[in-house]
């Protein structure tokens, strides 16, 4: 009975439909048409490196169409708020420098026919991906500021043609002051740059005026100077950056700073630790010995002794004297020339002292942590030997048992076992030797093979401009020739390359 009214329902509305006559008299004009060709749906882009070269293709039905066109760009996946789109062109044609972090964005195109005010709207996905995360980083500074170049090495460890220059005020719009000094890289720095306090892979980058620690996959700033600290210091001089035993530290104006990184933190550091219960004013040098999962030590120029630190302590730590040392640690009269880690297993390193008194005294020593004790083991100079009238330094670690160094533009070895020194290159004329650095990666899966490396690497500058020369050695001598050199503007304060797979155990912080 239902499928009948159902049925004579259906007929009743056919009946209405055939009796109902339009007697209206209706002129219809065909919408506009406005095509756009030329902007595919996909592109994959890496921040700082690649453009957008864009020149669509506008045309509409409309024969009388004259059009103005506008490019934007906004983020994917805003939560809590509508999509804010950043005008990039108001031009048909657009070549944009990418510029955006690594994630998903939206290109955005509009054409509007200025004679009708129909408007078309094409969009397209673009994603943003870092080259970040490989590459040789070069710290520089010239007329007193500090900034960072990026050499991309796309297949193995020599860089290729791409370049990225001034990097940091690139990204962060302003440069560092100061002179170039040292980096620092820790995955393990804690950050809430992804909306969680959590490990990031955070590069530190100290001048002698300023620091700032970014984040490795965009390089933007996670923290700088004056939000680094709990209490933020008066004075802006940091001096070293390095890890130790379960925390990190960070020398400012002769002060020690420390993160303590086995229990939770928001990466920034604590007040300044004393130097004893009575807070005795002290000085420590820039120079230091460390490494992630040993004591730190440091020299106290002003009581010319040594001292460690813990990271949850307010209080440097008190360093004795080991059975057999040949200089005590504490007040021992000198000042420290360089100091650095020769090697991790035994703990080891080595370290040159000008006596204060007799200031043609200058001894070279080999130093044994045992906890907080140390053992001095002292090579007494000659004046005639080249290491006593060095100007820079360069420490193997954990390879051959040598020390490099420059006196004027030439590169010398010694052997620390039995003294020997021999030349091993000579800087061109005009060139001045401002860096000498020891970087090794073993990487860590075979895929990483193409980028393993062990290099010194020596930096000269000329003329406003930097080179540096990555040597291979073979038994502690520089081959004739560098593998590679990279060139920019400025002058060298340290080197450093990053890969995927590097993290704070790759490199041990040293000058």
């Amino acid at each position: 009975m239902k499928r009948t009214y159902q049925s004579l329902a259906a007929c009743c509305m056919l009946l209405l439909n055939a009796c109902y006559k339009d007697h209206g008299n209706y002129e219809y004009d065909l919408a506009e048409q406005i095509t756009v060709t030329g902007i595919n749906s996909d592109y994959d882009k890496v921040s700082l490196v690649d453009r957008i070269t864009l020149d669509p293709q506008v045309s509409s039905s409309d024969p009388q169409a004259e059009f103005s066109c506008w490019w934007g760009i906004y983020e994917t996946n805003v939560q809590g708020s509508a999509p804010k789109v950043d005008t990039i062109g108001r031009t048909k044609a657009l070549d944009y420098l990418v510029t955006q972090p690594a994630k998903g964005w939206v290109l955005v195109f509009g054409a509007k026919n200025l004679h009708t005010g129909v408007s078309k709207i094409v969009t397209a996905r673009v994603n943003v991906i870092t080259q970040f995360t490989r590459g040789w980083y070069v710290m520089k500074h010239s007329g007193g500021q500090t900034d960072v170049d990026l050499f991309l090495t796309p297949s193995g460890i020599a860089p290729g043609s791409d370049k990225m220059e001034n990097v940091f005020s690139l990204v962060n719009g302003r440069k560092l002051d100061g002179s170039a000094r040292l980096f620092g890289y820790y995955t393990n720095y804690k950050s809430d740059v992804t909306g969680m306090m959590a490990n990031t892979k955070g590069l530190f980058i100290l001048s002698d005026k300023d620091v700032s620690v970014v984040n490795l996959n965009t390089f933007k700033e996670i923290r700088g100077f004056s939000s680094l600290f709990y209490e933020t210091p008066a004075v802006k001089r940091p001096g070293s950056i390095s890890e130790g035993s379960s925390a990190n530290y960070l020398v400012n104006d002769g002060h020690l700073h420390s993160i303590y990184s086995m229990s939770a933190n928001v990466g920034m550091f604590g007040g300044v630790q004393l130097r004893d219960d009575n807070n005795s004013p002290y000085r420590l040098s820039d120079y230091f010995l460390t490494y992630y999962s040993g004591n730190p030590f440091f020299f106290d120029e002003t009581s010319c002794s040594f001292v460690s630190a813990t990271g949850t302590g307010s209080v440097l730590s008190s360093v004795t004297d080991a059975a057999g040392s040949e200089m005590p640690a504490n007040h021992n009269n000198k000042a420290l020339l360089f100091m650095g880690v020769r090697a991790t297993n035994p703990y080891t390193g080595i370290a040159l002292f000008r006596d204060k008194t007799d200031a043609g005294l200058k001894i070279l020593s080999t130093i044994t942590p045992e906890n907080y004790v140390l053992k001095l083991v002292n090579d007494t100079l000659d004046a005639a030997e080249k290491l006593y009238q060095a100007q820079r330094y360069g420490l193997i670690v954990a390879d051959e048992s040598i020390l490099y160094f420059s006196v004027g533009n030439e590169i010398w070895s010694r052997n620390l076992a039995n003294g020997a020194e021999q030349l091993q290159f000579t800087v061109p004329a005009g060139e001045t030797v401002t860096f000498i650095r020891h970087r090794k990666y073993a990487g860590s899966a075979t895929l990483e093979l193409p980028y393993y490396f062990n290099y010194m690497l020596i930096g000269t500058e000329s003329g406003g401009q930097y080179k540096v020369r990555a040597f291979r050695k073979s038994s502690g001598n520089l081959n004739a020739n560098p593998d590679f050199v990279l060139e920019g503007e400025g002058s060298v304060g340290d080197v450093i390359y990053i890969a995927p797979s590097i993290n704070n155990y790759t490199y041990l912080n040293s000058y």
